[in-house]
């Protein structure tokens, strides 16, 4: 026999029922009360027992599980009910709730397997999210009606740091602060540019000038000092502990760097004499649920054997959840932190210095709220190894990075793919190409989407020295005038210009399978394009400036053999591409041998002329499986990184699948060097490198970035979060008049706080919190008053940007204040549901069972607020409460015998294998 669940909403329908008849029929107002009909009266509520509409939790759970329909429109669903729309709409959101927790019922049973728990999870979180549109679209003039808390204020998650012009390097000394730092005491010179009213002034710092001094850290700074004080300048330094404080706000042990101060009208920046390149690989650590982003950097790459500069991971923001100590007191909990995924899927040296990364994330980064499921990431960092920004795109659905350029004005480039809303773009269909320009401090410039009605993707950019951007990727439809040629997808190669705008698009390939897996700017301007073609490699040049002239030329390299292709470098007229190849791929006899594997990194080094000709094939692997995911050639040496199953060159493999990097003689294809790192859980794997040309100097020892310093970042909102400029939200107050709230992409905390108070008026203040996170956005309302917060239009809410979930603020005045109060907004229902459920698990199913069931009882309590008769409202609330004798109203006695009939009913149980919920 199936359990009968029984709301407890109807057991305190009985007993008010029963209270009413003891007090009603002591007034003067019961006969009026009992000589009419409340407006629908005769209407059973959907959870009543004389309702047509009343259904056994597997009933609904049997019909929602085939239609995958949970919220229905009112309208429709209680087309036959002759009541007003503000009780349709409640009706059609309890029977909503009620399909929801049919599913919670089941899942929270312990003998539901995790197979069928998976499957009834899906279909919850696709009710969730008909819950949630639900919300959005239903307007009620009786009441208010909370999805989530009744408020006394609101606090935005996101918060966006105040900068300091302060900066604070890395460890540079362990050990007693007064004691020499070893890393110093060689020929140490670097150089401190500082610009200032427009004029540049160079500060030689040479700690040879220190003679005899001891160089520990107090001397070296107050050397420093001196030379900047010499040159007129505000800027400083000093010596501070490294670390994290503890909880006297001490940093323990003895880790030791540099503080620079400085002020706002001078620009830092650092160079050193001598500089060498440096190595910077970047990609995955870790796998599904632990990937994080790895970023290494390699120096001394002439040395043969490189060392270590710096290896760092760059984590989305953790979940935080509280959990019971272990063998703790009752009730002692800790605070418990569980990683979210982040990939690097790209890789670019900056102008001045350090590195821009690319890739996706599916939560928050450095407290940047997502509005999809998942979103770009784009990061830089500094030649320390800072991160100095990061960026997320504001997809509303699901968007990640694929490629990454950086032009001669330092400005950086994104390519990839989107699906949903994005801002004011086009949602053409299926997923999209999307590129985005943003300036060297990571403010988006423009944005442009494009693609046909099935899936595209962008895959690889480059852009030209005149700042022509080349975007290159696969199609599965038809766009920018060329027909789809095809096959699954077409290749394809847009232009476009520096402001934006569309030059020109052409088709790659034939009827086949074709995707453009790398670009590159040739020597003189053109564009080379690599593609797989049905599993060929094919390398073309196009003519820059002609998008319907065939190609240059075009070089067929032969069958990948199961493999890919990684990246395209040039050097002059040489030209240089990468990936992974099976045995079989032989573009020409390899001067370095396939190792045997599955597949091995491969380099195929070409001439550039009126046609293109193979000088070498080599292959860079091990006995296993490897490839190659990145190129780049610098002072005639290539250098390529990927992932390997095995040893390269006699390395060891470190973990179960390394990242490795490599360097080769342009020349010959010959082998220097190679170096392999682990990840997480013994995985990582390199997606693409860089080059930074100065990066290697003594200004690592000293834990500063080469190029110009950031001290802080831009305090915009679109800029700092997921917001677009556009996004928007709802004011009302007191039930009035919904007002729009919209972001534009200047908009600071403070400037919002502007907007808001304008449409508030007198009735609630919104102003901005300082937190040590940073500004935040808190709004209250005024005693006596109601502000409701609605959610922005689907993809474009700005409330989700900003961590704010749609609700209710209320001020009901002091609990100290006996005065009376009044208030002119209409009652206010909070139905609690928590931001996020899940049945995923037993206790999680059951969390969201009594959240649902919860909430289904305050939707039916809300109905009888706006049903009651205002007589016996009076009466249960007024002067004459708690009287009783008279004569009690017949539509009162009948409610109660109802009541009472049915709760016999359940008393006696339900027919065999039925189930009841009310």
């Amino acid at each position: 026999m199936a359990i009968v669940g029984i709301n407890q909403s109807l057991l305190t329908s009985w007993y008010s029922a029963r209270v009413t008849t003891a007090t009603v029929g002591s007034s003067p107002l019961a006969q009026s009360a009992a000589g009419r009909n409340q407006a629908g009266e005769d209407v059973a509520a959907p959870w009543e027992l004389e309702s047509e509409n009343l259904q056994t939790l597997e009933e609904m759970r049997r019909r929602v599980m085939a239609t995958q329909d949970f919220f229905l429109d009112p309208g429709r669903e209680f087309s036959d009910v002759d009541a007003p729309d503000d009780h349709k709409a409640l009706f059609s959101l309890h029977q909503g709730l009620k399909r929801l927790v049919s599913l919670a019922e089941e899942a929270r049973d312990k003998t539901t397997n995790d197979a069928r728990r998976m499957i009834l999870e899906k279909a919850f979180q696709n009710g969730l999210g008909q819950l949630d549109e639900y919300f959005q679209g239903m307007r009620l003039e009786e009441l208010t009606l909370l999805k989530g808390e009744e408020l006394r204020k609101i606090e935005s998650d996101v918060a966006v740091s105040r900068g300091l012009s302060q900066f604070k390097s890395g460890i540079i000394h362990t050990g007693e602060y007064d004691a020499e730092v070893p890393s110093l005491t060689g020929d140490v010179q670097f150089n401190i540019s500082v610009k200032k009213n427009g004029v540049t002034t160079d500060v030689a710092i040479n700690l040879a000038d220190m003679g005899g001094q001891t160089r520990n850290l107090d001397n070296i700074v107050a050397h420093i000092n001196t030379e900047l004080e010499a040159a007129g300048m505000v800027t400083r330094f000093e010596r501070t502990k490294i670390g994290e404080k503890n909880d006297i706000g001490v940093i323990p042990g003895n880790d030791h760097g540099f503080l620079v101060r400085g002020v706002s009208t001078e620009q830092i920046s650092f160079s050193a004499p001598a500089a060498q390149p440096a190595l910077y690989f970047a990609g995955v650590s870790g796998i599904n649920e632990t990937a994080g982003g790895q970023i290494v950097k390699l120096t001394d790459l002439a040395s043969g054997d490189p060392s270590i500069g710096y290896s760092t991971r760059f984590s989305a923001d953790p979940t935080k959840s509280e959990v019971d100590v272990v063998g703790g007191e009752d009730g002692e909990t800790r605070t418990k932190l569980v990683d979210n995924p982040l990939e690097i899927q790209a890789t670019a040296a900056a102008a001045d210095g350090g590195i821009f990364v690319v890739g996706k994330t599916t939560a928050s980064t450095d407290g940047q709220t997502l509005k999809g499921e998942q979103d770009l990431v784009l990061a830089k960092y500094d030649s320390a190894g800072n991160r100095v920004w990061s960026r997320v795109l504001g997809a509303a659905d699901d968007a990640e990075g694929a490629s990454v350029a950086v032009d001669a004005d330092g400005n950086v480039v994104v390519t990839g793919q989107v699906t949903g809303g994005l801002g004011d773009t086009t949602d053409i269909g299926g997923s999209d190409s999307f590129v985005a320009k943003y300036n060297a401090a990571g403010v988006e410039q423009w944005v442009q989407r494009f693609g046909g009605t099935g899936d595209d993707k962008g895959t690889a950019v480059a852009v030209g020295d005149d700042g022509t951007i080349y975007v290159a990727g696969k199609a599965a439809s038809a766009f920018g005038n060329q027909p789809h040629q095809g096959g699954v997808s077409d290749g394809y190669l847009r232009a476009i210009g520096t402001d934006g705008q569309t030059l020109w698009t052409r088709r790659i390939g034939d009827t086949g399978d074709e995707t453009v897996s790398a670009i590159a700017v040739a020597d003189d301007g053109n564009i080379l394009v690599a593609s797989n073609e049905g599993g060929t490699a094919v390398l073309r040049k196009f003519d820059a400036s002609d998008n319907t002239a065939p190609a240059l030329w075009e070089q067929s390299l032969g069958d990948l053999d199961d493999g890919s292709i990684g990246g395209i470098a040039v050097d002059g007229t040489d030209v240089y591409i990468t990936g992974a190849a099976g045995s079989a791929f032989a573009p020409s006899a390899p001067v370095g041998a396939h190792n045997g594997g599955v597949r091995d990194a491969f380099v195929v080094k070409l001439t550039d002329g009126a046609s293109a000709s193979v000088d070498y094939t080599t292959f860079v692997g091990s006995d296993s499986d490897d490839g190659a995911a990145g190129i780049q050639v610098f002072n005639g040496k290539v250098y390529i990184a990927g992932k390997t199953l095995g040893g390269i060159n006699g390395d060891t493999l470190n973990g179960e699948r390394d990242a490795f990097a490599a360097q080769l003689d342009a020349a010959t294809g010959a082998l220097d060097w190679s170096h392999q790192m682990s990840g997480r859980n013994g995985l990582s794997q390199a997606t693409g490198l860089a080059i930074g040309a100065g990066d290697d100097s003594v200004l690592d020892a000293l834990g500063l970035p080469s190029g110009t310093l950031t001290y802080s970042d831009t305090r915009v909102v679109t800029d700092r979060s997921s917001a677009r400029e556009g996004d928007h939200f709802y004011v009302s107050v007191d039930g009035g008049r919904r007002k729009k709230i919209t972001i534009d992409g200047d908009d600071t905390m403070r400037s919002l706080t502007f907007k808001i108070n304008a449409a508030l008026v007198l009735n609630g203040t919104a102003d901005v919190r300082r937190s040590s996170d940073g500004d935040q956005l808190r709004i209250k309302a005024a005693e006596g008053k109601t502000i409701e917060l609605f959610a922005g239009a689907d993809g474009r809410d700005l409330l989700e940007s900003l961590g704010i979930q749609p609700g209710a603020i209320v001020n009901t005045g002091s609990l100290l204040d006996d005065d009376e109060k009044t208030s002119d907004s209409p009652p206010l229902f909070a139905l609690e549901l928590p931001v996020s459920m899940s049945l995923a698990d037993e206790k999680s199913a059951e969390s969201a069972f009594e959240a649902i069931q919860d909430a289904m009882s305050k939707v039916q309590r809300a109905y009888r607020e706006i049903t009651m008769d205002p007589a016996l409202k009076a009466l249960l609330e007024g002067p004459q409460a708690g009287k009783k004798g008279g004569t009690v109203p017949a539509y009162y006695s009948a409610q109660l015998a109802n009541y009472q009939a049915g709760l016999s009913r359940l008393s006696a149980g339900p027919p065999a294998g039925a189930g009841l919920f009310l």
